[in-house]
């Protein structure tokens, strides 16, 4: 029997319904007895794979209009939410189905809501692993390295300080419908154990100076930082001297162990009350 769903294009639908690479996608994000929370339940294909395999599945999908194919009678460990998972506070979310046990994410998404999705879920202490299928555009910019050039943006760094990531697979475009005008790539993350002073420095100062180090990714980030922090660009220049940075470098020419590196001696040099508020402020 056909489904009558009219596809949503608001919601980036493109369902992925190929069992043999669901199957490959659910093994490789190692959830086996796990807690699991779905992004996207869709017509519930995945999710009931999910379940088969997981402790707990908590799953969000934000069209009413696919309930018709949400029924999970013969599964007691599936709650589905009706609700756009960006408006959720997840943290309580979290808290009310999985109290103080770890949980992992998958999801098929949308290119408009990952970066959004991402900044919910990072210092989330409950979530340990997150796998998600993507534009492959963006998965590709997201797992640039320094070795290979340069990196391509802010979202690559910042994610490799606080992830280790790994390409599952490609996937090609015939593999959804409907059929999405790009290829797609499924990348897992897995939390790195970091100490919460590094955490909270990486929260904070690190995606600050990222923030301002790639506002504008052609310009030298001299240019950059003076029109972030509204400095004069002699103090960065005397900034950059003091540290032997070279004056025409490029944010996307840093690796990230000298981001870091550079980012503290920054927010010693100057006022970090100050700076950071106005980092934070925009």
């Amino acid at each position: 029997m056909k489904s009558k769903h009219l596809f949503k294009k608001k919601y980036g639908q493109n369902f992925l319904n190929n069992m043999n690479l669901l199957k490959i996608i659910l093994k490789e994000a190692n959830l086996k007895n796990k807690n699991v929370v779905e992004i996207g339940a869709g017509k519930g294909i995945f999710t009931r794979l999910i379940a088969k395999e997981a402790k707990k599945v908590l799953t969000y999908e934000i069209d009413t209009s696919l309930k018709i194919f949400l029924e999970f009678n013969n599964y007691n460990n599936i709650h589905i939410i009706y609700d756009d998972v960006l408006k959720r506070n997840l943290e309580k979310d979290f808290y009310y189905f999985f109290a103080e046990e770890d949980l992992n994410i998958i999801g098929n998404l949308p290119y408009h809501i990952f970066s959004s999705l991402i900044f919910k879920i990072l210092f989330l202490e409950k979530v340990k692993t997150f796998t998600f299928l993507i534009q492959k555009e963006l998965g590709l910019r997201i797992l640039s390295q320094e070795k290979k050039g340069k990196f391509s943006s802010f979202l690559s760094i910042f994610l490799q300080s606080l992830t280790k990531i790994t390409k599952i697979r490609n996937v090609k475009n015939t593999m959804f419908f409907p059929k999405p005008k790009v290829d797609g790539i499924v990348l897992k993350f897995e939390k790195l154990l970091l100490k919460d002073e590094e955490k909270e420095f990486i929260k904070k100062e690190f995606y600050v100076f990222l923030k301002a180090s790639f506002k504008q990714k052609r310009k030298q980030m001299i240019n950059n930082l003076s029109c972030f922090f509204s400095l004069s660009k002699s103090q960065i220049f005397l900034f950059f001297k003091k540290y032997q940075i070279p004056f025409n470098i490029r944010a996307e020419q840093i690796s990230i162990l000298k981001f870091k590196e550079i980012s503290a001696l920054f927010f010693n040099f100057f006022n970090k009350q100050i700076i950071l508020k106005q980092g934070l402020d925009k």
